[in-house]
């Protein structure tokens, strides 16, 4: 029974180690309802914080410029380098157009995530709504985004 019970335990911390993330940081482009650069720090296997630099051009003389923080918990799905991730964070930025002026927003991330075994990339796909509040304030949920990554 004990033999078994550690055989377990070894075999899970294992396939937990396999399945973790294999790199500790990356950068990257992303490209959706904004332009902007991306960089991820994973401070452990399920947990990392990721920043966002973004151009979000509106209409044709509107625009914000903004930088994003995120805290996230990684989660591995049972296909080899595919894994979500969700979490809170915060951003910060300034507005031109007809009232122009800084921005702030309480932000959320959802995402998933692809790391090609064989290669130094990383795709992932993510939704970040936000709550503004400061300079046009409310809900704003239609940020969705593509990133593709360099990972070291």
């Amino acid at each position: 029974m004990r033999k078994r019970l550690f055989t377990s335990l070894l075999m899970l911390t294992i396939a937990t180690y396999a399945l973790s993330q294999d790199y500790t940081r990356a950068i990257g482009l992303r490209f959706g309802s904004s332009v902007g650069a991306s960089y991820r720090q994973f401070l452990n296997p399920g947990t990392a914080i990721e920043g966002i630099l973004d151009l979000d051009i509106l209409h044709k003389d509107h625009m914000k410029i903004k930088v994003t923080g995120i805290y996230q918990f990684h989660k591995n799905i049972n296909v080899d380098g595919l894994s979500y991730y969700f979490g809170p964070g915060a951003s910060a930025g300034i507005y031109v157009g007809d009232s122009s002026g800084f921005l702030m927003a309480i932000d959320g991330m959802l995402g998933l995530e692809y790391k090609f075994p064989n290669a130094p990339i990383a795709l992932s796909f993510d939704w970040n709504p936000k709550v503004q509040i400061i300079t046009n304030a409310g809900f704003k949920s239609d940020n969705f985004g593509l990133t593709v990554r360099f990972t070291l």
